[in-house]
């Protein structure tokens, strides 16, 4: 295995803590796969000393088969294999050869996706609730004009106090604070059970529009349930104070969404226990919390545990029974992580439960799982601690020096994050093509794009833009692989188009950071090996590192000179 200087540094690493400090495309996983074989035939470590811990399933399989093939090539036979896992394998190992001491009976159910049919079984309780209640059909008339706000509800004189002092829309509270209250009356029409609901508030919309007109906008018709009784369900059935609810989303508009967040939140909470064990109680969003309290009893009653269970649990048990932690330690010394800048504190609280020969490898500019709880912070303090030991390897041998400046310029505005000295290896210049595009001219640019026969991926922010690029190229012959920026790390493709802003704007996405943006969009532009081609609409980061151009051409001629006299050099020596 061909390593350059810095690698073989890293990978000669034996005990103590250590960090590698990697750039995309700088063979992370090579260095992890070179120090596990350095550490077995060179050091004599048996391998089941070993615990690698890899980001998902298919980072672990590909270790594996690495691992397999280099000591098979050489004739090495051990009566043992290093241990390859994610952290959550990990975790469930522990918890299922311990699962007396953490508390279970038996050996608990894993479950996955049962938090998805609770979620859904959920709305549907709100929805069949809905469909029963009885609704007030009202009318607020202005007594100067006739002109009339129809509305439904389940508590009229809550409803009449909430539109008198700020209603949620806008054309009647204008009206109401320019003629004043007291010009408005509020009658109930008549009362329906739910299902009915809209379809009597459009007749009534319908009626009172033929002889004055409305201030309704929306049509009452276009979904099953309005989103007020909706609302007022919801409320009901999570115990909930209606007022509290009322005033963070004044227009309900979002309100369906909310089942889609509760999962992510719940989740997200738990990757961030670093004591103890996950209480529900402690959340701060009142849906969340509720559907959390009840999940997790029902989780408890079918002795189960979920994926991030498996952690919180484990990391428990080790730091709470020492003999146990100890046997662990013993059972493993020798502890490697890839993807270090991914993890959460719930990951570290296990992690640190392990060995101290800590051997991370990360890289902090491609943390883009804050979402999911990440927290690339972890991997700042940890570089900070002054008995771990620091390795760069930075040599981008994937993409060519254009896509590496580029890429570079950009992520640089990002602040805090560990300074690294990238550069490529491969020093041909290739101009990177920027298309502006709409959404009405992005299907035939892109189709334009691929008549090249190159291995090519065409890379989207989100799920629904990926969905809607397929459903262009679906008849298309050259047709390229479409995935999202997400799914792509850890791959690369010779060609990459990545499209952004142009069928959803999306990028940057509000409810995330700018620097965690950033670097998404810099993952996505360092997948590409020799070619890159950004289409889109207006988006902060394009202008980051278009400027380098100007002074590219230098920076490559000196890169160019310096690496001739280097290579001259080490001929001469040889």
């Amino acid at each position: 295995m061909q390593l350059d200087r810095n690698q073989e540094k890293a990978v000669n690493h034996v005990t103590g803590p250590a960090i590698v400090i990697a750039g995309p495309g700088s063979g992370k996983t090579t260095v992890v796969t070179a120090r596990i074989l350095n550490l077995i035939q060179t050091h004599n470590i048996p391998p089941s000393h070993i615990l690698a811990i890899a980001f998902n399933r298919k980072a672990v399989e590909e270790m594996e088969t690495r691992i397999g093939r280099a000591l098979a090539a050489s004739n090495y036979t051990a009566s043992s294999k290093p241990v390859i896992r994610t952290l959550h394998a990990f975790g469930k190992d522990i918890i299922t050869e311990n699962h007396q001491r953490v508390g279970f009976k038996r050996i608990p159910e894993i479950w996955s996706g049962q938090i998805d049919q609770i979620i859904a079984e959920e709305q549907r309780q709100i929805e069949r609730a809905a469909a029963t209640t009885e609704v007030a059909i009202y009318k607020i008339e202005s007594v100067k004009t006739g002109k009339c706000y129809i509305g439904q509800t389940t508590n009229p004189e809550r409803r009449k106090k909430e539109h008198f002092n700020h209603s949620s829309n806008d054309r009647l509270r204008q009206a109401i604070r320019s003629e004043g209250a007291t010009q408005f009356s509020f009658e109930v029409i008549e009362r329906v059970p739910g299902r009915k609901a809209n379809r009597r508030e459009a007749h009534w919309i319908a009626d009172y529009r033929d002889r004055a007109s409305v201030f309704n906008r929306a049509d009452p018709l276009r979904v099953q349930y309005s989103n007020q009784i909706v609302l007022e369900m919801f409320c009901q059935h999570f115990g909930i104070p209606y007022e509290a609810h009322f005033d963070t989303h004044p227009d309900f508009e979002n309100l369906r969404d909310r089942f889609d967040d509760i999962k992510e939140i719940v989740m997200r909470a738990k990757r961030q226990v670093t004591t103890g064990l996950f209480d529900p109680k402690t959340l701060d969003d009142p849906v969340a919390r509720a559907f959390a309290i009840k999940y997790e009893r029902l989780k408890t009653e079918a002795n189960a545990v979920d994926f991030e269970d498996m952690i919180i649990h484990a990391a428990h048990l080790l730091e709470t029974n020492p003999d146990l932690r100890q046997t662990y330690c013993d059972k493993h010394p020798y502890v490697l992580v890839d993807e270090f800048q991914d993890i959460a504190p719930a990951d570290f609280r296990l992690i640190e439960c392990l060995s101290e020969n800590l051997f991370a490898v990360g890289d902090d500019d491609q943390a883009i799982y804050g979402f999911r709880g990440g927290n690339s912070e972890i991997m700042l303090a940890f570089t900070d601690r002054k008995d771990v030991t620091k390795y760069e390897i930075t040599r981008n041998y994937r993409s060519t020096s254009t896509i590496v400046e580029h890429a570079r310029a950009l992520i640089e505005r990002n602040a805090p994050r560990i300074r690294k000295n990238l550069r490529a290896h491969n020093p041909i210049q290739q101009h990177i093509k920027i298309v502006e595009t709409t959404p009405e001219t992005v299907a035939a640019t892109l189709l334009h794009e691929l008549e090249s026969s190159q291995e090519t991926a065409v890379l989207a922010r989100t799920n629904y833009e990926t969905d809607r690029i397929q459903a262009m190229l679906a008849n298309h012959p050259a047709a390229p692989e479409v995935t999202t920026i997400h799914k792509s790390k850890g791959r690369e493709w010779a060609k990459v188009i990545l499209i952004h802003n142009t069928l959803e704007r999306r990028f940057p996405r509000r409810d995330s950071t700018l620097t965690e943006e950033r670097r998404v969009f810099y993952v996505a532009m360092t997948r590409a090996k020799t070619e890159l081609i950004v289409l889109g609409g207006r988006c902060p980061f394009v202008p980051e590192f278009e400027k380098v151009d100007k002074n590219l051409g230098y920076y490559l001629r000196q890169f160019a000179y310096w690496r001739a006299r280097r290579i001259a050099k080490k001929q001469k020596t040889l």
